[in-house]
């Protein structure tokens, strides 16, 4: 019994360790790849780079409506949030214009 329970306990701090493994390297990831992301780029470089977005929604619906100009032209925004969000909050957001380029991206976090 005392093997089992030790076999078990071993498990879940395996499993922990390569959950937080992953989720630093995910966070590291989105930093590094979101700041390579440029105007035009298309839907599908985009998702290269950062993979799935957690969201996709209409523009301003993440954070609140967008200055005029942001919502100039704009079809729809990705939400990628860091896998320590919402308790270290960071999230990056790109929006797109109807022809699935980037038309903007902003970083949010909270102090």
């Amino acid at each position: 019994m005392k093997r089992f329970i030790s076999l078990v306990i071993g498990g879940i701090v395996l499993a922990v360790a390569a959950w937080s493994l992953w989720a630093f390297l995910r966070h590291k990831q989105l930093q590094k790849e979101f700041d390579g992301i440029e105007a035009e780029a298309s839907e599908q470089e985009v998702v290269k780079k950062l993979g799935h977005p957690n969201r996709v929604e209409k523009c301003g619906e993440f954070f609140g409506p967008l200055e005029k100009k942001e919502m100039e032209g704009c079809a729809r925004e990705f939400l990628y949030a860091s896998p320590f969000a919402p308790v270290l909050p960071q999230y990056y957001v790109v929006r797109f214009d109807a022809n699935n380029r980037v038309k903007g991206k902003t970083p949010y976090s909270s102090p």
